[in-house]
């Protein structure tokens, strides 16, 4: 079966045991286009129906028992066909020095129109699992709702109704409510995130981390490299949010995830251009190719690899593969906005451009001109696009600008 991409948190370490549970999951779909999908009352968050594949079992016996406990479909054993693969490495939570290592086997197939009872067991029961029927943009939105109890106004969707069941009128209004989203624990978040990224392929877009995801996976990096790069990072993202919220076309949730995820590299020891490609690494193998692109250019407004700033410790052949994947790239709103994010936060706050670019060029000796002069070019693009000044929406002073404005050398 084709790997469709890796969900591998690197949080464990090569060491520890393996517990491995293979799992069978199915992709059903209505002549609407809609999913059959499990949804989780309690949780509030879909997934594809299916679970684990016990030992001797066939996995096509597996995906009809699990899918017929779940759900009540039955499933039509002759439709079933290969989609794709995901591997998920995490840390267990329930055992110490364990890996959790779940081959998941996605299947297209159809079922019987009408749904029988579910077999729950106490864990799903709990998690109140119901068959619903939904479109999969749909589905992935209510995955990356945020949770942590912040209040989102959402509206009911009438596309999860069941088939046969009336379909609520496109011209009226939709039921609106106020919905407190659960925290999730980090194990769930990831097989959240894993059926998230599925359902954006299936509808025929690129996996984005959600902000929960996000957050897990920076939080997670600073266990292993701690440093002021988490605040430097989170001051991006805020930096990001709030620079895309006055741009039209760009997404500022979007924006602050790429703010978080720019250094991710970093969770992989205290390096320098290592830290681009090993994020750019990380996250590509997530299946999260925008947010790894944001990796890799954050740091090359130039595009040249020679404008990089700090220790090369990396190989030739991979500063090749950095500089041909540079060259390959139209840089876009995004590339440009996290790299005018880079130049305005600090680990301590969020300066002007010309503050953060001198603390650089004190630490490290240097600063190349072209890319000191993109990057004030950066500011100015986006103050156009936002009709403001960048350092007032972001609440720099006026006094810190012209410190470091007045008699500046840039040699």
């Amino acid at each position: 079966m084709k790997p469709l991409f890796k969900m591998d948190i690197k949080n464990y370490a090569e060491s520890d045991a393996r517990i491995r549970r293979p799992s069978a999951r199915a992709i059903i779909r209505t002549e609407d286009g809609r999913l059959a999908m499990v949804y989780s009352r309690n949780g509030q968050y879909y997934k594809f129906p299916g679970g684990g594949i016990r030992d001797g079992e066939n996995p096509a016996d597996a995906l009809a028992r699990e899918v017929r406990e779940e759900t009540g479909l039955l499933i039509k054993k002759d439709s079933i066909r290969e989609y794709g693969s995901v591997l998920r490495l995490q840390k267990s939570s329930a055992q110490q020095n364990t890996v959790f290592e779940q081959e998941n086997f996605y299947y297209t197939c159809s079922a019987e129109e009408t749904a029988g009872e579910q077999i729950l067991d106490d864990y799903e029961k709990e998690a109140g699992f119901e068959l619903r029927y939904v479109f999969a943009k749909d589905a992935a939105a209510e995955n990356k709702k945020a949770s942590g109890g912040r209040q989102m106004c959402i509206q009911a969707s009438p596309s999860s109704r069941l088939p046969g069941k009336p379909r609520a009128s496109s011209s009226g209004p939709h039921f609106s409510e106020s919905r407190a989203y659960p925290l999730r624990n980090d194990f769930d978040l990831v097989m959240i995130a894993r059926d998230t990224a599925v359902l954006e392929i299936l509808g025929g877009t690129i996996p984005e981390p959600s902000v929960e995801m996000a957050e897990f996976l920076l939080r997670n990096a600073v266990q292993f490299n701690p440093g002021p790069w988490e605040q430097h990072s989170r001051n991006a993202a805020e930096c990001a949010e709030k620079i895309a919220a006055r741009c039209p076309g760009l997404d500022p949730e979007r924006a602050y995830v790429y703010g978080l995820l720019h250094d991710i590299g970093r969770k992989f020891g205290i390096t320098g251009l290592a830290h681009v490609y090993d994020g750019y690494r990380y996250l590509s193998e997530m299946g999260y190719a925008n947010a790894a692109r944001i990796a890799l250019t954050h740091s090359f407004n130039m595009k040249d690899i020679h404008d990089y700033i700090g220790k090369f410790d990396v190989t030739e052949s991979v500063q090749d593969e950095i500089q041909a994947l540079l060259a390959g790239m139209e840089y876009n709103d995004y590339d440009c906005l996290i790299q005018l994010c880079d130049s305005l936060a600090k680990a301590d706050g969020i300066v002007s451009v010309e503050e953060r670019m001198n603390d650089v060029k004190s630490r490290h000796g240097y600063y190349p001109q072209k890319k000191w002069d993109m990057n004030l070019r950066l500011k100015e693009y986006f103050e156009e696009k936002m009709q403001e000044d960048v350092a007032e929406k972001l609440g720099v002073s006026r006094q810190t600008i012209s410190k470091w404005e007045t008699g500046v050398s840039h040699s």
